[in-house]
Formats: structure tokens, C-alpha cells, sequence
């Protein structure tokens, strides 16, 4: 068997335009890249976090034999070297010879834009929007609009005109990004890429993107302190602000393995490179609640590029996916060379920011048990904004029925401790209870007894008590108005 070759550059498309890029450039967040080495300047970069929306770009990905859809993502904090054989479309690219797209046109119709800083951002959203319903062959409704405008902030417009925007569009007139950039000739040459392997150096920066998970525990065994990186939603956002580079990272995105997500006799298996969007629609049908609690989780941007599983492992005690993921009690599936481990993730969390993981290990996955029909769920995320916004307060709740008892009980909070945490007090007061009002009120009071929270910017210490307490009344309240239990 010939031994693939090993390259040290990136290769990807930009508004159909192939860039060879290597060294210090394949380090930098590729909006830094469109717009100072692509000469590409309509892509702006002003929070520098993910969370305006300034720096929105498209993007589809070659997977071995395949494009993926092209999807929106905050090219701000995803690090060039994430974007090997991928097809980016920033704001410049959409028109067509000197004609404006379908997008741009209702946007200068309704009046859109005003100082114009947001409006590549918000074309470049709305044409994520256009480009889904068009390949779906749905119609734009105010609903999809919205949820695409989420990771889009609007300072002097507002957004009523954007919205109207979107409403006119006609999708008859909008020529698909795939048609345009996702070529025969460019697919035959990143299939022959895909082949190799990568290694990519600059003066005090190494980034190895193998293709095989034997390789990837190899590197890994040899360089303990080596970050693994897939979406880098987080990680970027420190990089940036300088409080931890991304120098020296282990990308698994190239590894096929990574990406499996399916549902197995044991549950649902989540590999580490699976987005947050593909979680989403996936648990829609086995997991409702947890896909619900997704759809407020962040921007499209955000979950479009971000990894459940990074989420998990990113361990705040405000991640939003954790609450849910322990009242389900979820596994964490740990391989290195030494053998593979599975830790629950009730045991997972040890302090903050400290998890039962060694140096040498590489998560390959979350496992997500099937749970009987008897049981109920409610997860709430509790912020000063719905969307694109971080947790004041999460909580979870998983219970067993049968009729009005309750045969077993799971609650999880976050955002009121150093971790996200079970309440293992309040779950013994709940099972073997009949299903009350009076039941949950005093739980939700107890509750203030095992946790702590503390005052920051996002709330005070009394503020997270109060709505940890009343969000215990509100499961109960929702629960019965669904007719979950017979009372």
C-alpha cells in the first residue's frame, strides 16, 4: 500500500477561488485571513467572540466523497486551519457579474441596511436562509427568518426592514450557492487531497490533522498537552482575547469516525465532531425536549461550527447542553493507547474546570441512554436574552411516572456552583411522592439549600436562588398543563 503523502498547506475555496495556505496564516481565524491576505474586507470583525454577527461567512465542506450543505458561521473565531477542503462564500462572492443576488436586491428594496457595518453579516445570514429553503424547497417564513437573524445584531436599522427583507425574497430568483461553487473540477481535486495527511508549522505553532484515530492517539500519547480542537466556538473566543492559544492543537474533524451519530440498543451515540445543528435535528424525534432546549442553545452560526460534545467537555457551569445531558445520565467515551474508558457524567465534573480525563486520553464520544416512555422531561435555560445569549440559570428535570407517583427522579442545576450539578438530596424528596403542586414548591425551597451560586455581571447571588426555586414550580405547572401525569 503507497503511504500517503504528507502536506503542509491548506487547500480551500474562496468565492470559488482555490488559496494554498500554510504557516503562520493557517493559524489565524479565517476572517482575520478573508480580510487581509484575501483582500476580502466586506467581512468585518468587530466583537471578535461570535456573538454580533459581523463576520458571517458560508461554508460547505468536503467529507471524503462528498460536499456538505453550504451553512453560515462566525469566521471571527474559527482558526483557517478548521477550513481544509472547504468552499467559503463571504459577502463579495454572492452576486452574479456585477448583479446583485436575490438577497441583496430585498435588502436594498426595504432599507435594510443603514450604516452598513452589520449589513454584510445580515445578507450573508439571509442568504444562509435562502440557500436552506431553496435546496429544502420550503418557503421563508417570519419564524426562519428569525432564527437565522439570531447571531446578527442590528444597532440602527432595526429589524423590521431586514425582516421584510426576507419575507419578499423569491426563491425562484435565488441561484443556489452549491450550483455556483460546488463544481465537478474541484471535487475531483479535494478528492485526490483528501488522501493525504497534514501537518501544518509556524515559529512556536503545530497543528496535526490526521485521518485516522490510531494516529490521532499516537500524536496524542506524545504530546499530552496538545489541545483537540473541532469547532473551536469556545476556544477560539480565548484565543482571541489571549487568555489560551491555539498553537498547539490536535484537529479531529478529518477523522470519520468523529462524526458518527446514531442510534444504538444503548442510546444515542454522539461522536466528537458532530455540530450542535446535526444534534439538534437529529434528537428531534427520540430526544424532543433536548432538541427544544438546542434551538435557544446559540446562533446558527454558532451551533453550525460548535460540537455537542465540546460543549461537554468545555465543562462551564452554565453550559446549557450539561443539565439536560445529566438528568439523561449520559456517558463520556474516553480511548487512548493505553485502552478506552466510559465515565459517567455524573462523575465526570471533579471541580472547576477539572474532569476525569488524563492527558493522554481523546473523547471520541457522548452516549445518551433510551429512556422508557414513562418518563418525563423538562430542561430550561434562563437568560437576559431568549437567543444568543449565556445561561443565568439551567435547569433539568427527568422523572419516571406511573400515573401520579413519581417511581424516580433526576433534577440538575447549573449556573449555582462551581459545576453543573444533581441535586441528589432533592431527587430522594421527589421519589416515591405522589405528583403535587405543594410537592414541587417545597423542592424548589429545599433546593436553596444545596446550592450556591455567586453575583456576577449576568446575576446576583438571590436572583439565580429565586430562579433556580421558581423553575422547579414552573416543571410542575408545565408538566400538568401537558397531561403528563393523571391528576
Amino acid at each position: 500500500m503507497a503511504q500517503a503523502s504528507i502536506r503542509n498547506q491548506i487547500h480551500l475555496l474562496i468565492n470559488g477561488v482555490e488559496h494554498t495556505i500554510r504557516g503562520d496564516e493557517a493559524f489565524l481565524p479565517l476572517a482575520q485571513y478573508l480580510r487581509y491576505h484575501a483582500h476580502l474586507p466586506g467581512t468585518k470583525v468587530v466583537c471578535a467572540e461570535g456573538d454580533c454577527g459581523a463576520c458571517t461567512s458560508l461554508v460547505a465542506r468536503w467529507n471524503q466523497d462528498s460536499w456538505s450543505s453550504f451553512q453560515t458561521l462566525n469566521s471571527c473565531i474559527a482558526p483557517v486551519y478548521l477550513f481544509d477542503l472547504a468552499s467559503v462564500v463571504t459577502v463579495e462572492g454572492l452576486a452574479m457579474e456585477e448583479e446583485l443576488s436575490e438577497v441583496q436586491i430585498k435588502m436594498r428594496e426595504f432599507h435594510g441596511g443603514q450604516c452598513g457595518y452589520c449589513t454584510p453579516g445580515m445578507v450573508c445570514a439571509l442568504s444562509g436562509l435562502a440557500e436552506s429553503c431553496s435546496q429544502k424547497k420550503t418557503p421563508i417564513t417570519e419564524k426562519k427568518a428569525r432564527n437565522h437573524l439570531t447571531g446578527n445584531l442590528c444597532r440602527c436599522t432595526g429589524y423590521e426592514p431586514i425582516l421584510n427583507s426576507a419575507l419578499h425574497m423569491d426563491l425562484k430568483k435565488w441561484r443556489p450557492l452549491a450550483e455556483r461553487y460546488l463544481l465537478p473540477a474541484e471535487q475531483t481535486k479535494f478528492q485526490k487531497l483528501f488522501a493525504d495527511d497534514i501537518s501544518l508549522e509556524a515559529p512556536n505553532k503545530k497543528a496535526y490533522l490526521p485521518k485516522f484515530l490510531s494516529e490521532a492517539l499516537e500524536i496524542k500519547a506524545q504530546n499530552p498537552q496538545v489541545r483537540i480542537v473541532s469547532g473551536a466556538t469556545d476556544l477560539g473566543v480565548l484565543h482571541n482575547k489571549g487568555k489560551s492559544f491555539l498553537d498547539q492543537v490536535l484537529v479531529v474533524n478529518r477523522i470519520p469516525d468523529m462524526g458518527k451519530m446514531e442510534s444504538t440498543e444503548k442510546g444515542l451515540w454522539v461522536g466528537a465532531k458532530v455540530s450542535l445543528t446535526e444534534f439538534e435535528n437529529f434528537a428531534e424525534e427520540s430526544h424532543p425536549e433536548l432538541s427544544r432546549l438546542m434551538r435557544i442553545f446559540a446562533s446558527p452560526q454558532i451551533k453550525n461550527q460548535g460540537t455537542l460534545l465540546g460543549n461537554v467537555l468545555n465543562g462551564s457551569p452554565i453550559g446549557d447542553s450539561i443539565p439536560g445531558l445529566l438528568a439523561l445520565n449520559a456517558e463520556v467515551h474516553l480511548l487512548s493507547k493505553k485502552g478506552a474508558r466510559v465515565v459517567p457524567l455524573t462523575s465526570f465534573y471533579k471541580a472547576y474546570k477539572s474532569f476525569d480525563l488524563l492527558p493522554e486520553e481523546i473523547a471520541t464520544g457522548i452516549l445518551i441512554p433510551h429512556l422508557q416512555d414513562s418518563w418525563r422531561f423538562k430542561f430550561y435555560k434562563v437568560s437576559l436574552r431568549k437567543d444568543l445569549d449565556i445561561s443565568a440559570v439551567t435547569f433539568a428535570a427527568a422523572l419516571r411516572m406511573d400515573d401520579d407517583n413519581i417511581l424516580e427522579a433526576r433534577i440538575a442545576l447549573g449556573g449555582v456552583g462551581p459545576t453543573v450539578v444533581r441535586l441528589a438530596d432533592i431527587e430522594k424528596d421527589l421519589t416515591g411522592s405522589k405528583f403535587s403542586e405543594q410537592l414541587f414548591k417545597t423542592a424548589g425551597k429545599n433546593a436553596r439549600k444545596h446550592i450556591k451560586p455567586i453575583s456576577d455581571l449576568r446575576a446576583t447571588e438571590d436572583y439565580r436562588l429565586n430562579v433556580a426555586e421558581n423553575l422547579f414550580h414552573k416543571c410542575f405547572v408545565e408538566l400538568r398543563e401537558e397531561g403528563a401525569v393523571c391528576l
